[in-house]
C-alpha cells in the first residue's frame, strides 16, 4: 500500500526512517497569531482540515517536487499547527525537570527537525485519498483528540489521531497516533534510551 499524506506525520515513529533523515534547517516554535483563546472544542477538527487542505493543495500544485520550496512551505505553513516545545516536554517526561535550558532546547530542536525533515521527504507520496474526520473527543475542554481515517480504495482505512491542547495562542497539536502508536511515546523511549547510556541530546544524522 502506498504511503498516504497523513501517515507521513507518523513516519517519525519508525527508527530506520529517523536514522536516515537529514536535518531540517529550522523550525517554527510560535503559534498562529490572531486566534482567540476562548475557542470551542470543535475547532481542532477545523484546524486539522485547514492544514491538510493547505498541504494537499500545495502537493497538487507541484511544489513538493522542489525541495527548497517544500521546505519553506512546511516551515511557514504547516509547522505552526504544532507546538514542538509542548511535545518535547511530554516526550521528556520526568527527566524534563532535571534538564538545563541548553539540554531542553537541544532536545526540542532534534524532535522538530526530525519531524519536519521526514515530512518534507515524504510529500510526493500523496495519492489523493479521501479523508473522513470524526467529532472531536476530549480528556477535558483543553485537551481534544481528532480522529481522521484515510480511506483506501483497496483495503482498510488508515486510522490516525491528532491530539490538541488549548494553548494561550489557540489549539496546537502535540501528539499524533497511528494504529495506537504515539509519536510522543516513541520520542520518550528514544530519549530515555539515550540518557540511560549517558548521552546528551544530539542530532540524528
Amino acid at each position: 500500500m502506498k504511503v498516504n499524506l497523513l501517515a507521513v506525520f507518523l513516519i517519525l515513529i519508525t527508527s530506520a526512517s529517523m536514522a536516515a533523515a537529514a536535518p531540517f534547517p529550522s523550525y517554527y516554535q510560535g503559534a498562529h497569531k490572531g486566534i482567540a483563546p476562548a475557542q470551542q472544542a470543535a475547532e481542532p477538527a477545523q484546524l486539522l482540515k485547514a492544514g491538510i487542505n493547505k498541504l494537499t493543495a500545495f502537493i497538487r500544485s507541484g511544489g513538493a517536487n522542489d525541495k527548497a520550496r517544500a521546505t519553506a512551505f512546511l516551515q511557514q505553513e504547516i509547522a505552526p499547527y504544532f507546538d514542538f516545545a509542548y511535545m518535547t516536554r511530554w516526550a521528556a517526561g520526568p527527566a524534563w525537570r532535571r534538564m538545563n535550558p541548553e539540554q531542553r532546547a537541544s532536545m526540542q530542536g532534534q524532535l522538530a527537525e526530525s519531524f519536519m525533515t521526514i515530512l518534507a521527504q515524504q510529500l510526493t507520496t500523496y495519492s489523493n485519498q479521501s479523508i473522513r474526520y470524526f467529532t472531536p473527543r476530549g480528556q477535558s475542554r483543553e485537551d481534544v483528540t481528532v480522529s481522521a481515517w484515510i480511506m483506501q480504495p483497496d483495503g482498510y482505512p488508515t486510522k490516525l489521531e491528532f491530539r490538541f491542547y488549548q494553548s494561550k495562542a489557540g489549539w496546537k497539536i502535540f501528539d499524533v497516533k497511528a494504529a495506537g502508536n504515539s509519536a510522543v511515546v516513541y520520542y520518550r523511549n528514544l530519549f530515555k534510551n539515550m540518557y540511560s547510556h549517558g548521552s546528551q541530546p544530539r542530532h540524528y544524522n
